[in-house]
């Protein structure tokens, strides 16, 4: 199965490659966005794969960890930050980053 066919399964669209920049900005931003909402170290780790625009199952692989466990941080994250959701989580950052 060649790349995109691949891709096609998981998303509408495949992930653009916002390179350098982008991972610069998340990777700048994180610790005071930890500091603000109290996130934990493994909470900004995963924080951090969620920015990068991972789904659980990628994270949980990535990290080794099992997808529940992925699932509690995230969950917690956002009830820390009062978002929402991932894209609400997204925009909190940027904003405040």
């Amino acid at each position: 199965m060649d790349c995109w066919k691949l891709f096609s399964l998981h998303f509408k669209t495949p992930p653009a490659d916002n390179g350098d920049k982008s991972v610069a900005f998340i990777d700048n931003g994180l610790a005071s966005y930890q500091d603000r909402y109290g996130l934990s170290a493994r909470e900004v780790e995963v924080l951090r794969e969620v920015l990068l625009g991972k789904d659980n199952q990628h994270i949980a692989n990535d990290m080794s960890l099992a997808l529940s466990t992925v699932k509690v941080h995230v969950h917690n994250i956002l009830h820390k930050t009062g978002q929402s959701n991932r894209q609400d989580l997204m925009r909190d950052f940027r904003m405040r980053s």
